[in-house]
């Protein structure tokens, strides 16, 4: 069932990890540290600092630890890093995160080519991280890959996206981000998918993470924000996208969504003077360094 739009929408910003990590030239700490403190200036509720996996497989955040002790940090502001089994996390509370994120596909195939693992083993390490993050009280959200469409599965039936939502729930995960990995989901899939979720679980218990690959992201928002979903997942500068996906193009932009949001007269209590400055920040580091910018506009 529709509800009414949303008065407000909380964005967690992860342009600083799903945003740089698919950037192949190296970023400076200091470039990171400063991009960060530029979006904590924005008041952005929740960023995602970096991911705690091996730094073979992303080299870009290999410095993750060194960044987050060194950011200017808003009381206000939740700081989070990506872990993607025990030896991360352990990593990541070494280094004094309080959330932290965990992720699994609800494609078989993509969870094999992105972490080399079934989906099933993707929740046997999910379960042995939970004594640790239990024990630490952290906050735990859960990514959830392709749930509309896979780029060597094609579309996603939701039958298989709703056991995946139902074990991590039973792992006492407090939010979930649906994602569109290859940005490829039209508006009356996000319905069909959103009508069976909600009929299981309440609508407080859910983000969307849209790509911007096709141009479909905000019309994909709109039907989010008509079901009441107020959590959506963006990168600034739309930064980013999955490396490990092939045709995933960049995420949604945080400030596109945020002027999006602006016309419905819904609140984001951003600072948009910061926002901006980030973006620009952020896109004259790439250009530098990469000679073109990862964005889609």
């Amino acid at each position: 069932m529709k509800k009414k739009l949303p008065e407000s929408v909380r964005i967690v910003e992860v342009g600083p990890r799903d945003g740089l990590q698919s950037i192949q030239t190296i970023i400076s700490t200091q470039d990171k540290i400063h991009f960060i403190d530029l979006l904590s200036k924005a008041k952005l509720p929740e960023i995602e600092v970096t991911s705690f996996v091996s730094p073979q497989w992303v080299p870009q955040l290999k410095d993750g630890a060194e960044v987050f002790s060194k950011i200017n940090k808003r009381k206000q502001t939740i700081y989070t890093a990506l872990v993607p089994n025990r030896k991360g996390l352990e990593r990541a509370m070494a280094s004094g995160f309080q959330s932290i994120a965990v992720f699994v596909a609800a494609s078989e195939t993509f969870s094999k080519k992105n972490t080399n693992s079934s989906i099933r083993e993707s929740f046997d390490r999910l379960v042995e991280m939970q004594p640790l993050w239990f024990e630490a009280d952290l906050r735990v959200r859960g990514y959830i890959s392709t749930c509309w469409h896979c780029p060597y599965e094609g579309y996603i039936e939701p039958s298989k996206v709703i056991p995946v939502i139902k074990n991590l729930f039973d792992l006492g995960i407090d939010e979930i981000s649906l994602g569109d990995t290859i940005g490829k989901a039209e508006p009356d899939e996000v319905r069909v998918l959103l009508d069976e979720v909600l009929k299981r679980w309440s609508v407080s218990d859910f983000a969307l993470h849209f790509h911007d690959t096709y141009n479909k992201a905000l019309k994909n928002v709109d039907v989010g924000l008509e079901y009441g979903i107020n959590i959506y997942d963006t990168s600034a500068g739309g930064v980013g996208g999955c490396p490990f996906a092939p045709g995933a193009g960049g995420n949604l932009a945080t400030e596109k969504l945020v002027y999006f949001l602006e016309e419905k007269n819904i609140l984001t209590n951003l600072d948009t003077n910061y926002l901006s400055q980030a973006v620009d920040f952020i896109q004259k580091v790439i250009t530098r360094e990469n000679g073109k910018i990862s964005i889609q506009n």
